[in-house]
């Protein structure tokens, strides 16, 4: 019998300490980055742990630091690739930080996301990201009562000063309907999100903006609420057509409601955007690709899911016991036009 291979011993902080020639603290200290290290000093000891392959014993550390070194995220709908994105933009910038992620899908229902968001607390992440289904401000209140530091992404709550990162869906939905309406539209339908949703009322303020910037009567019967999935537009657009309605245009609340949007109107030998112009909101990959290509809001959704991610690491590692008051950043949007207006 062959003997076997002795198993690779890890490299420990001591054993760089040893071949830098400096203390196990002073090792320590240039390797996290603290004061009292001289620069020459802290290139030695990076140059030496680099050369011997340290990596740090994350176990260890998050036990002397009381840290685990994991964020948790929730987010809505894992089967909408705007969330993927966002997400995607999260996990780069924790792994930058040497930070990983632990991901659950609320799937736009309530109790999922409060199950979700417990789990992750006892499992001691260390702050939270999360795309509330806004259904209830209860698992945000849950967490200031936790003292468990988080940030919402895309979606936000008046009257809550709590942190959180979104594009600006008001300026987003204005542009999109101003430009149908410089296209000569003014029969527009607006297929929104649920009531609840901040976006949702965000998107329908710009959607009034760019109606009465122009002179054109706000009319409730171009309004229709949705679910904000492919089968939600396909539904209102049938809705829409039962009732009688008239538009020649349709502006919807997420490219996914397009594109059911879409399917029904084709269905109802219409042509885009011959005789029926839509747009769409977020930008997703596939705007770019449904034939016709979709008109669309852009929404930088990487830069979301990174800005919202340092913006938690910040208050992580604040000194301070209390949650900072981060506030809201709002990103800007932008107008992206194809072939579908």
């Amino acid at each position: 019998m062959q003997p076997s291979k002795a198993r690779t011993r890890r490299v420990t902080l001591r054993d760089v300490a040893r071949a830098a020639g400096v203390s196990i603290n002073t090792a320590s200290r240039a390797l996290n980055g603290k004061p009292d290290v001289s620069e020459a000093t802290r290139a030695r000891v990076q140059a030496v742990a680099a050369q011997l392959d340290y990596r740090p014993n994350q176990v260890a550390r998050g036990l002397r630091q009381q840290k685990t070194a994991t964020l948790g995220v929730v987010v809505a709908d894992l089967a909408n690739p705007f969330f993927a994105e966002v997400a995607e933009g999260i996990e780069r910038t924790a792994a930058t930080e040497g930070y990983s992620i632990i991901l659950a899908n609320s799937e736009e229902n309530q109790h999922r996301e409060e199950q979700a968001v417990r789990t992750l607390v006892e499992r001691q992440v260390d702050g939270i990201l999360i795309t509330p289904t806004q259904q209830s401000e209860a698992t945000v209140r849950y967490l200031m009562q936790r003292h468990v530091p988080f940030v919402l992404v895309a979606r936000y709550f008046e009257g809550l000063d709590v942190p959180a990162v979104v594009n600006d869906d008001r300026e987003g939905a204005r542009l999109g309907v101003e430009h149908l309406i410089i296209q000569g539209h003014r029969e527009i339908l607006f297929l929104n999100g649920p009531p609840y949703n901040s976006s949702a009322k965000l998107r329908l303020r710009g959607y009034q903006d760019a109606l009465e910037a122009a002179g054109i009567p706000f009319r409730p019967s171009l309004v229709i609420n949705t679910d904000a999935r492919s089968s939600g537009g396909y539904a209102a657009i049938q809705q829409a057509l039962a009732s009688g309605v008239r538009f020649t245009a349709v502006a919807c609340f997420s490219d996914y409601v397009s594109f059911g949007a879409i399917r029904a109107l084709r269905q109802a030998k219409l042509r885009i955007p011959e005789d029926v112009a839509v747009i769409g909101y977020d930008d997703i990959d596939l705007a770019a690709i449904v034939e016709p290509a979709l008109t669309t809001v852009h929404i930088a959704k990487t830069r979301l899911g990174q800005v919202a991610a340092h913006m938690l690491l910040g208050m992580i590692g604040s000194s301070s016991t209390d949650q900072p008051q981060v506030g809201l950043t709002v990103l800007p949007p932008q107008l992206v036009i194809r072939e579908s207006s």
